[in-house]
């Protein structure tokens, strides 16, 4: 027997996928060893599932039809719209037996989401991805100065902090007090660092960041984050 290719986008739903999934659904909410009394919550529960998932049933299998698959094909606007019901009724679908994921008779290759339409969509969005990811990364290269506001008193900002970049390391960062940066932030104190000899860039930017806002918010005895 061939196994089945694991499901990975819109378009590669199928009618058979669907009527599978429905019937497992369908024998889960029908199927009980101890069913709950009418009524109770359990029971209300039950009632409402078996109404609903039919509804996004009903949706595929309009949208698979052979009839509306053709007219699909010479409509790019009706294409769309189909593409996007598609994966919006399997999705509501998959929510509900995912419940059942853990049961024998689950099928896990071929009842899961899908995150785009096609291949195509896949490969848009990863050149799109690209391009912000390195987008973002010159950005952070260009910059070499935060300044975040100060705690809060009486309803009025007092102070700021400096995080601030190493002329000559540029992945040392150090976190000063006031924009003159007279004192910086040792990890345990307000230090001078011509008095100290130090250099006042000890911390990734990222930990920088986040001691500047801890002391922001008042509270700098937290760890720095892993």
């Amino acid at each position: 027997m061939a196994t089945a290719e694991p499901l990975r986008y819109a378009v590669d739903i199928t009618q058979h996928d669907v009527d599978a999934l429905t019937d497992f659904i369908s024998n889960r909410l029908i199927s009980h060893s101890d069913p709950d009394p009418v009524g109770s919550e359990g029971y209300r529960t039950n009632a409402a599932l078996r109404g609903v998932h039919p509804r996004f049933t009903g949706t595929l299998t309009h949208w698979l039809s052979e009839e509306v698959t053709q007219k699909a094909q010479e409509d790019s606007q009706l294409a769309l719209r189909r593409i996007q019901d598609i994966h919006s009724a399997w999705g509501a679908l998959i929510d509900i037996g995912s419940y059942w994921a853990d049961i024998e008779g689950f099928d896990t290759v071929r009842w899961r989401r899908v995150r785009f339409h096609d291949a195509d969509a896949e490969e848009k969005f990863r050149r799109w991805e690209e391009k912000e990811t390195a987008s973002a990364a010159e950005t952070a290269a260009l910059v070499s100065e935060y300044r975040i506001p100060g705690p809060r008193e009486d309803g009025k900002t007092v102070g700021q902090f400096v995080v601030a970049r190493d002329p000559e390391h540029t992945d040392r960062w150090g976190l000063f007090e006031g924009t003159a940066q007279g004192r910086h932030w040792d990890g345990n104190a307000w230090l001078h660092a011509r008095f100290t000899g130090t250099s006042p860039y000890q911390f990734r930017r990222t930990e920088a960041l986040a001691l500047a806002r801890q002391h922001a918010e008042g509270d700098s005895s937290r760890s720095l984050p892993a």
